[in-house]
């Protein structure tokens, strides 16, 4: 593990500038209400350059990957660095520390459709988070920058709490997307917004969303987590209570706050359980934990109980799912009440109320805030506390939480598919989407897992692109309602060209990045064996695609409406970030492994192509071109 101190001090300071000079920006706003504006720009701006700067530097380095594991054959643990691209490995035997290369194993894996395969432990980086597969091969990055803030001990618990930020292929990603909307967002309030009451609260609040977030993102133990996790809290309610768009403003913004506090009420409680549990509240501590835990499951309890299951294929298989079982029963509570909290926040079906209110009433920078940037923490520590280290409660509950995924997905695509203003329809598009991620994680197998996670990248660009339309309509015609709408696109070309393309992508057609992500998803929920549900989900994808080209055709295609015939388009500076964002979503439709080769092996090993045959084969070489 490589630990780079000034890349470490660099990540530390992309957050602190944020909530750091938020009261100054406060205070400034006071008296001079640019000069907070400027300020705040220049703010997220260095914040945003140094994110991406840290960012870049692990990603572009992600050539290593190195975990732990236990032979079930030899019982013995071995280190294993894995270098995915040179075709090799170095195994290290911990107990004899005695090393071997491999080269000609490696390159292996088993089709992933095959259900009869018994695989060998080595050939299993990506399969961690099925049932199936040995439990015990946790994959880390072998290039992760990190710095340990504090540690101190709890007198309370007794468990040590270690304060940190870290960034890698798992949070660099998500990092980068908000800080550069953040800035994008500041950067549009500051030359477009002239009459804003009180601007220094309304920049103040914006920088401390943006630190929170960030915060979530680069956080290394939950209880840290939680704190920016309720810091996010505080400045969303400000914005929506004093600077929302009608008189409804504080009733939304209570509803909002009650909603976000009853959720992070079970969560609390959840990663308190998940600590005491386990003696840690660090996040990659958790997993060795869990790790142990489950080889002396395996190897101590039932090996002794049953021995005659160890002598057998089929017993180590019976034995392995016993493990699992066993260790997912014991953290299926805790890891329930994460998920109500992560739930909540993704506004997944039935705990949804609150977004539809939120994003009509919060100004449209703050509304692109929330959902392209806010939701996904939440989608991200599903990722990053649950589905990585708490995989195996996750797939006992596989069914239902797929049906409220479902439910989401077409509940969400079906209202937005009856609104007659457009910023209503995103809102409920977001909900919907959320629901297509929320099933990857439901299904809990590397490919779905992966393509949940990438999806939060896509659905980020994606409704962040129609957000930012949503204000250029808005600014020019100073109305979003689909009636007086119409006809738009002989006028604004190039708007209606950056909506069609963010549009089908969210729909999933190919060759745009929409298309990547969900495909991972649906290929997870085969992988799982869960059919009837991965059949619903793939029908909700028409619903969404129906949405979106309804929104289109009334917006853009038609006779143009009265009072729409000076219509034009609006220079490039207002649309470029648009534009930067589209071409974001066309090339990692064509390169979608551009994406997953970072976060990928977090949850699993690049995936080879294996020999398969009918229409498997044309299934796994579309996921294995996404993949290498």
């Amino acid at each position: 593990m490589i630990l780079d101190v000034l890349a470490g001090y660099e990540l530390a300071a992309s957050v602190a500038v944020l909530i750091a000079l938020s009261p100054i920006v406060y205070l400034i706003g006071k008296k001079w209400g640019k000069a907070a504006a400027w300020l705040s720009v220049a703010t997220a701006a260095i914040s945003a350059i140094m994110v991406i700067h840290v960012s870049s530097t692990i990603l572009t380095s992600y050539n290593l990957m190195a975990s732990i594991s236990f032979d079930v054959a030899s019982k013995a643990y071995q280190l294993v660095v894995y270098i995915p691209f040179q075709n090799w490995a170095v195994n290290v035997d911990l107990s004899t520390w005695q090393a071997s290369i491999v080269t000609s194993t490696v390159p292996y894996y088993p089709n992933p459709f095959d259900r009869s395969v018994v695989y060998p432990a080595f050939h299993l980086f990506q399969y961690r988070l099925v049932l199936r597969p040995y439990y015990n091969i946790i994959p880390q990055p072998a290039f992760r920058v990190e710095i340990p803030i504090a540690a101190s001990m709890n007198p309370l618990l007794l468990l040590p709490l270690d304060a940190g930020l870290v960034a890698d292929g798992l949070s660099a990603p998500v990092a980068m997307l908000i800080s550069g909307l953040g800035a994008l967002v500041m950067f549009h309030c500051a030359t477009h917004i002239d009459d804003l009451k009180q601007p220094g609260t309304f920049y103040a609040s914006l920088l401390l969303f943006i630190g929170g977030m960030l915060g979530v993102v680069f956080s290394t133990n939950i209880i840290e987590f939680f704190v920016f996790w309720e810091l996010m809290l505080i400045p969303t309610y400000i914005l929506v209570a004093y600077y929302g768009l009608t008189e409804k403003r504080s009733t939304t913004a209570l509803k909002y706050f009650l909603w976000t506090t009853f959720g992070s009420a079970f969560m609390l409680v959840g990663m308190l359980m998940t600590g005491i549990n386990l003696g840690t509240f660090n996040m990659q501590e958790m997993g060795v934990v869990i790790n142990a835990y489950q080889n002396l499951i395996y190897s101590s309890v039932i090996g002794n109980l049953i021995p005659w299951l160890a002598s057998t294929i089929l017993g180590q298989q019976v034995q392995l799912w016993l493990t699992l079982a066993i260790m997912g029963a014991v953290m299926v509570l805790p890891v329930s009440l994460i998920l109500v909290g992560f739930a909540v926040k993704m506004a997944i079906f039935p705990l949804h109320t609150w977004l539809p209110d939120t994003y009509m009433e919060a100004p449209m920078p703050v509304t692109l805030l929330l959902s392209a940037a806010m939701t996904k923490t939440a989608a991200y520590g599903i990722a990053r506390i649950v589905s990585l280290y708490l995989a195996p409660s996750v797939s006992m509950m596989t069914v239902g939480l797929g049906i409220l995924a479902i439910i989401t997905a077409f509940y969400g695509g079906i209202m937005a598919l009856t609104q007659k203003n457009l910023k209503a329809m995103l809102a409920y598009s977001s909900m919907s989407q959320m629901g297509y991620i929320f099933f990857g994680y439901a299904m809990s197998t590397f490919f779905s897992v992966t393509g949940s996670f990438f999806h939060i990248i896509n659905h980020g660009i994606c409704i962040a692109t129609w957000f930012m339309i949503a204000g250029l309509l808005l600014k020019q015609f100073g109305t979003l309602d689909f009636d007086k709408l119409g006809g738009l696109a002989g006028k604004m070309p190039l708007t209606a060209t950056l909506a069609v393309l963010s549009g089908l992508s969210l729909a999933g057609i190919p060759p745009l990045s929409g298309f990547a992500s969900e495909w991972l998803i649906f290929v997870g929920g085969a992988v799982a064996n869960q059919y009837l549900l991965l059949g619903l989900m793939v029908l909700a994808t028409a619903v969404t695609l129906a949405y979106y080209l309804w929104a289109i055709r009334r917006i853009f295609f038609g006779p143009i409406k009265p009072g729409l015939e000076n219509a034009k388009e609006l220079p490039l500076r207002y649309i470029a970030p648009a534009i930067i964002l589209v071409v974001f979503t066309v090339i990692l439709g064509i390169a979608p492994n551009m994406a997953t080769q970072f976060f990928a092996p977090l949850f699993g090993a690049t995936p080879f192509l294996p020999t398969i045959y009918g229409w498997e084969q044309i299934a796994y070489l579309l996921t294995a071109l996404m993949m290498i």
